[in-house]
């Protein structure tokens, strides 16, 4: 009997103990989770979904602004560059009632309108890394034509020892603002090469990028120039098609390649000596600036 009587004695305290804790974790404040703290602000980044590394170092910039000023930094992909895509992208976020949107415009027309939209909506908007499609009433943030164009000369210069004919390639100017914008550059490239007396630009050819005639064209210009001895890409997506061209034409080392961009092929490439270098924005400043100055109008 006494051992029965126990038991249940032993059975009452595990109950008690079972409720005292029951109390202690619906009360203990400190053991509750705090919830998270609302940002000051929500932008919308409307990005490109591709392997390219300047989106991801891009992303990464851009992350670090955000936390520093207490905002929510959503990146939108789109599958390429499309005015059409970017366009549909900004509306939704208008929808959306977001405080900010930047973007990388890809016309004029289209861009413009759906901006002035949102800013007709109270949304701030800015636009980065612009180096085709200048829009004057929108604020931008991004790498400079001219520098860009001078530093490929410099390049050039120590790719050749000064001595070259030069081809370039360029993404085909649609309008007139992405028209002055290749302007420029060329400019830039030209007056760092202009001590030289033997570097010149022999042919400027331009391509769309979407029609695959990178490899086409590249064979054209072999073919049709034999004294071009260096070739300058002024896209990211074109430049492993070029060297692939010239690895495929046995031409590697008689045929200079400056590109453009930190694709995985052209760094393969360069470390190959294939390409002799490359132009590159640095993308993580663009992408922090960016959200700093999107904060500072949202303010």
């Amino acid at each position: 009997m006494k051992y029965t009587y126990a038991a249940l004695v032993l059975a009452v305290l595990l109950l008690v103990g079972m409720l005292v804790n029951l109390y202690v974790s619906f009360h203990d404040e400190t053991a509750a989770v705090a919830p998270e703290r609302t940002p000051l602000h929500h932008f919308v980044i409307i990005t490109q979904e591709n392997n390219d590394p300047f989106w991801q170092r891009f992303k990464n910039g851009a992350r670090e602004a955000a936390a520093k000023n207490d905002v929510f930094a959503e990146f939108v992909d789109i599958s390429q560059k499309d005015a059409e895509l970017s366009k549909k992208a900004v509306e939704r976020a208008i929808l959306s009632d977001v405080d900010g949107i930047a973007l990388q415009p890809y016309d004029i027309q289209k861009t413009s309108d759906v901006l002035e939209k949102a800013n007709k909506a109270g949304i701030s908007v800015i636009t980065f890394e612009n180096d085709t499609f200048f829009i004057p009433s929108i604020p931008t943030v991004g790498s400079n034509s001219y520098e860009i164009g001078y530093n490929t000369g410099e390049m050039a210069i120590q790719a050749s020892g000064g001595k070259a004919k030069i081809a370039i390639l360029s993404n085909q100017a649609s309008d007139e603002d992405s028209k002055h914008s290749s302007n420029i550059r060329l400019q830039g490239l030209m007056e760092a090469i202009e001590k030289y007396p033997e570097m010149s630009v022999e042919h400027i050819y331009t391509l769309n990028t979407q029609m695959f005639e990178v490899e086409k064209l590249t064979n054209t210009i072999l073919t049709d120039n034999p004294d071009i001895n260096m070739i300058i890409c002024s896209d990211s997506e074109s430049t492993p098609g070029v060297a692939q061209v010239i690895v495929d034409s046995d031409r590697v080392g008689q045929i200079k390649i400056i590109g453009s961009g930190t694709m995985p092929l052209t760094m393969r490439y360069i470390e190959g000596g294939v390409i002799y270098g490359t132009i590159a924005a640095d993308s993580y400043a663009i992408g922090y600036n960016t959200v700093m100055q999107l904060s500072d109008m949202a303010e």
